[in-house]
């Protein structure tokens, strides 16, 4: 193979974005990008496969108010009265984390140019490719302000009964546009100051506000400029005028006066503000937080969505994790709650981002950052019980901190806020600008001082996408000039370094970097291996006929592991540099030391395990670079088992690795056989483990390896399912309540397989064995036990013989859950593991996924257990999520 393109691949969207920060990468590994009326939703594992929409449609108005047919042209109303935004447009985009969605995955925030902003999940149940909306934030927030009047009650208010209503203008609903030659002379808007290579909208609310500016990143074409000019309507041809600023024909709502005499009679400035009030312009999910349930003491997990608006408000919406999750049609998707509205800025709020706050500080609190349109940029500060004990949107208990003052006055685009594990109080803070500026600051939550270690012009115009990778390590820019950078400290100032590295491809890309012309917005991949830009194309240099109508914009997947980030290189790590065409000795070096940095990160629990741009990485070493990929793997496996990185190689003997497994964390184990499975194992993966592999000694350890890490997590599964069964039999005869607690299912499934296994399995797994067999009767209060089971085809009993399928005397073969040991229904859907192929029914605790220590260690007591936590739908085996199985046509996602 030739030397490789820097792109892994690349994929067309039909639509091209418009807006900064236009494609996000979520925590279950699916990519979104804002592309203009729709929002593209990309597997980044299959970019030719099946892809997911976000539909956008025009929102209805709300009916906010009425004004005088002589106040449609001051000066707060003339945007809203000429603005032509008839198509709908995404303007923000934002995924929650993993877990909110009905089926555990991410629920995707979506904010229009109208400034309606909505909720979304995938289509579970649907069998479609447009994803489901689950809650409109715009309508919820509009029927806040109008419980409390938008603020207005100790304003002067206009008699309506005194009015003309032929004179009335329906600002929300309807209205008639004058002829532009009866204006009153000495009313032209003053424009703000402008910025070359873009335009601006201009829509600015407020009658002080004429620092707003919100950019399109759109050039300007002659016919732009003509169709400008064509602003006006004639008297006679009626137009609606939303509260948003969009426009549509409505002849026929011109009849519904009834409506429009309902609504209250307002000045144009009382309209203006209730305008930027609901009109949204930016939305962005917090992290993951968790809290105790006053009621059920059950650990409760939750996360905030920050709506900024025109009038410079943030609102706060709080959303629970669903109390149970499914695959087959329902409901179970949480509301979201009002919290708070802060008014954070006096203009338009453009970029904002959340983090935890550093590990140094004395309270767990919530670290915001905004961004505002006049150029300031705030930091501010919460803490969590506070958040979670907020039920009163008029008290939201943010206090600010910190704030950026320079002496640019060009509006924020963009900001991105890093917390390094390394330090304990300092945060990193970056903050592109319009301009093309790019500044870095190191806020100290310490002293509350925060400081500017660099300022540049890195761009030539907007700067549309910030993130820090690597833990703060390095700063990935892009800009409408469709450059993209990669910066690092070095000597305090940033230090631009190359964005992409050579790699060995998969698959051949196409490169269509010669005709892309801007540069919309940048994302880092979970496992920080790789980057997605996306770019607008110059369709005057693109095929007329075969290209231009399908090929609106490309987005780029590039390969990062393999340069220097910043990262101190481990010396004690000494891999010898296979000789390659492809890649360099320093890329060999730092392709190393930034895979295990990544995999390191994955052994935290909070951490959702999306390993799909690691594997990847490691799947393309395998074809090319074998012999780095088994050195670099054997350094791994041996920190992994014994905390040594030096310790031991794949020469020495595998039992004396095999024997540290009852010692090692869960998590470990998860990675472990993902690693075993995806890449060392792969191309023997559909014989299964135990399979004859050939005299391949390297295989056979793997092999090896992978049989007896299996054999080691169904161990720890039952004996945390008998362990539970011992906990709540206690319970209950102490009065304790069990109602929320997590009810152990398969239980006689799983002493048949310990009987069947004595003579092999741990001695504290016979222990607990012995003690479920005295309990006798009391046990089916405690747990489902039911030895007897049958086919469901043809009702003749099954009989426990394997953990993983069964096979009646009618010769139907039946699989068996992963999780339990039942047998899985055939009636509902049931959740399935794209790593090993498994097939669960039941659902395990999420406690069982979070335990450090074994359950068969003989120090760990059953009553420290924690059965409380929803169960969660994650194998049992490999960590992942687990999904419901689709048509190939249907987009799916690959955390592997």
């Amino acid at each position: 193979m030739s030397a490789m393109a820097p792109h892994y691949q690349a994929a067309t969207l039909i639509a091209s974005p418009s807006y900064p920060n236009a494609i996000a990468w979520s925590s279950d590994n699916l990519v979104a990008v804002a592309s203009g009326h729709i929002v593209t939703i990309l597997n980044p594992a299959a970019i030719d496969g099946p892809r997911g929409l976000v539909g956008l449609r025009r929102s209805d108005p709300f009916p906010i108010g009425v004004v005088n047919r002589e106040d449609l042209f001051e000066p707060c109303l003339v945007p809203t009265s000429l603005a032509r935004d008839t198509e709908p447009c995404a303007r923000s985009i934002s995924w929650s984390q993993q877990g909110f969605a009905p089926n555990s995955g991410c629920l995707l925030a979506v904010c229009t140019v109208d400034g309606h902003v909505k909720l979304y999940r995938s289509p579970i149940w649907e069998f479609c490719d447009e994803w489901v909306e689950v809650a409109d934030i715009s309508q919820s927030l509009f029927n806040y302000y109008k419980i409390i009047n938008f603020g207005e009650d100790n304003l002067p208010s206009l008699d309506q009964n005194n009015t003309n209503t032929e004179e009335i203008e329906v600002l929300g609903s309807t209205c008639e546009l004058q002829d532009p030659s009866l204006r009153g002379s000495g009313q032209r808007k003053r424009k703000p100051p402008r910025f070359d290579g873009y335009v601006y909208d201009g829509n600015q609310d407020d009658v002080d506000a004429s620092e707003d500016a919100d950019f399109s990143l759109k050039p300007c074409s002659k016919s732009k400029k003509k169709s400008l000019k064509k602003t006006a309507k004639p008297i006679h041809e009626p137009v609606a005028v939303n509260g948003q600023g969009s426009t549509q024909n409505v002849k026929a709502s011109l009849s519904s006066n009834r409506e429009n005499k309902s609504l209250p009679l307002i000045t144009a400035k009382q309209y203006a503000c209730r305008d930027a009030h609901l009109s949204s312009l930016v939305a962005a999910w917090s992290p993951l937080l968790s809290s105790r349930d006053e009621t059920s003491s059950s650990l409760r997990h939750w996360c905030i969505l920050a709506v900024g608006s025109k009038s410079g408000n943030v609102s706060f919406w709080k959303l629970y994790k669903p109390e149970y999750y499914t695959i087959d049609a329902g409901a179970v998707t949480s509301d979201p709650m009002l919290i708070g509205v802060l008014q954070a800025h006096k203009s338009w709020v453009s970029a904002i981002t959340w983090e935890a706050s550093p590990v140094g500080s004395s309270k767990s609190s919530l670290i915001l950052v905004t961004g505002c349109s006049d150029g300031s940029v705030k930091i501010w500060l919460a803490n969590i019980e506070g958040l979670n004990q907020c039920t009163d949107a008029e008290e939201v208990p943010f206090a600010l901190v910190a704030e950026v003052t320079t002496g640019l006055s060009a509006p924020v685009s963009s900001i991105s806020l890093a917390v390094p594990a390394r330090s304990q109080y300092a945060v990193n803070l970056a903050i592109g600008r319009v301009s093309g500026s790019l500044e870095s600051w190191i806020w100290n939550t310490s002293s509350c001082k925060i400081e500017n270690t660099n300022t540049c012009h890195a761009h030539d115009q907007v700067v549309t996408g910030l993130s820090w990778g690597m833990d703060g390590y390095c700063l990935y820019s892009c800009s409408q000039d469709n450059s993209a950078r990669c910066w690092i400290y070095h000597e305090n100032r940033l230090e631009e370094i190359p964005v992409h590295t050579n790699f060995p491809e998969l698959k051949e890309s196409t490169d269509l970097s010669e005709v892309s012309n801007r540069c919309f917005g940048l994302t880092l991949a979970p496992g920080q291996q790789m980057v997605a830009v996306v770019r607008s194309l110059d369709l005057n240099l693109l095929d007329q006929m075969y290209q231009v109508r399908t090929q609106k914009a490309v987005v780029e997947f590039i390969w990062i592991g393999g340069q220097f980030v910043g990262i101190p290189l481990d010396r004690s790590i000494n891999v010898c540099n296979p000789q390659s065409a492809i890649l360099s000795s320093s890329n060999f070096v730092w392709w190393v030391s930034n895979i295990l940095w990544s995999l390191k990160k994955y052994e935290n629990v909070e951490k959702s395990i999306v390993l799909w741009d690691v594997v990847t990485a490691l799947q393309g070493f395998k074809k090319h670079a074998p012999a780095f990929l088994e050195a670099l793997m054997d350094i791994w496996v041996s920190a992994l088992l014994s905390g040594d990185s030096g310790c031991g190689s794949i020469d020495a003997s595998s039992c004396s690795r095999t024997d540290m497994l009852p010692s090692v964390s869960l998590r470990k184990l998860h990675l472990l056989n993902i690693i075993c499975r995806k890449v060392m194992l792969s191309d023997h993966f559909h014989h299964g483990p135990g399979a004859e592999n050939g005299n391949d000694r390297t295989t056979e350890f793997w092999n090896t390896l992978l049989i007896r890490s299996e054999r080691e997590l169904r161990e720890r599964l039952v004996g945390f399912t008998f362990s539970a069964v011992l906990k709540r039999t206690a319970d209950l005869l102490k009065g304790t309540s069990t109602e929320n607690s997590w009810f152990p299912v398969g239980v006689a499934q799983m002493d048949s397989w310990v009987s069947m296994n004595g003579g092999e399995v741990h001695n504290q797994l016979r222990y607990l064995r012995s003690r479920i067999n005295d309990l006798g009767n009391r046990i089916n209060s405690a747990c489902e036990f039911s030895v007897e089971e049958t086919c469901p085809y043809c009702s003749a009993p099954v009989h426990f013989e394997s953990m993983d399928t069964a096979i009646c005397r009618e010769r139907h073969t039946l699989s068996r859950c992963r999780a339990s040991m039942l047998l899985c229904s055939v009636l509902h859907p049931v959740w399935h593991c794209v790593c090993c192929g498994g097939m669960v029914d039941k659902l395990l605790p999420e406690s069982f996924f979070a335990m450090q220590a074994s359950p068969l260690d003989a120090n760990q007591d059953e009553g420290s257990l924690d059965l409380s936590g929803a169960a969660v739908p994650l194998c049992p085996f490999c960590g992942i999520l687990l999904q419901r199985s689709v048509p190939a046509f249907l987009l799916s996602t690959s955390p592997v």
